[in-house]
């Protein structure tokens, strides 16, 4: 009886523990994987409006209002900003921070273990990039401040109604300064519902004070 009572007990315990250990690998935060790379899917719409971006704060892990082109340049409550399939970096042209971006091409996400040391690109004017509707002699075109390394983010087939934009998986690398880096990449231009203009997108720190991942 006692030896029975005695198995029944380890049986027990061994259960105990490993879901325990079950609950532990699998609390990951919401959105935040246990390697800590973590997948973000915008709620705010990001082409209504010409020109109207939506703005993140990698820090907060959240969209930021009370940013627009106004206020963008000198504010350092964003880090990252979208419109349409259009990404904005705060530096460069477009801030203060001064963060500048390298395309790592369609690599495997893991790849990506180091930040380079150079090759980076920064923020600009770029002419006639923004489609504002169409006039008497055909599309209407508009100029804005942008990172151009993120022009391969997302391709896209303007022979539809409306076009049709597709993830490219590019892996990109900002450069934070202080010897911080931040890989990112674009996932979706859809929401869950199929409706256009809600990005999704992950992203994971380099380890503190390093270009390591």
């Amino acid at each position: 009886m006692k030896k029975s009572f005695l198995l029944f007990t380890v049986i027990m315990t061994g259960l105990a523990f490993m879901f325990s250990s079950c609950s532990k690998d699998d609390d990951t935060n919401g959105d935040i994987p246990n390697d800590n790379t973590v997948k973000v899917k915008l709620t705010t719409k990001n082409n209504v409006e010409v020109d109207k971006w939506v703005y993140f704060s990698f820090e907060k892990n959240s969209e930021v209002s009370g940013i627009d082109s106004s206020n963008f340049k000198s504010s350092t409550d964003w880090d990252i900003a979208f419109h349409s399939r259009h990404v904005r970096l705060n530096g460069g042209e477009s801030g203060v921070k001064g963060y500048e971006s390298i395309d790592m091409g369609v690599v495997g996400w893991d790849s990506v273990t180091n930040a380079p040391s150079e090759g980076y690109i920064k923020d600009k004017w770029m002419d006639d990039i923004l489609f504002a509707g169409v006039g008497d002699n055909g599309p209407i075109m508009k100029g804005t401040y942008l990172n151009p390394a993120f022009e391969t983010a997302f391709s896209f087939d303007p022979n539809t109604h409306p076009p049709t934009y597709i993830a490219n998986k590019n892996v990109y690398v900002i450069k934070l300064g202080d010897n911080k880096y931040l890989k990112i990449m674009m996932m979706d231009y859809y929401n869950d519902m199929g409706e256009s203009g809600y990005i999704s997108f992950q992203y994971k720190f380099s380890k503190e004070g390093t270009s390591e991942f």
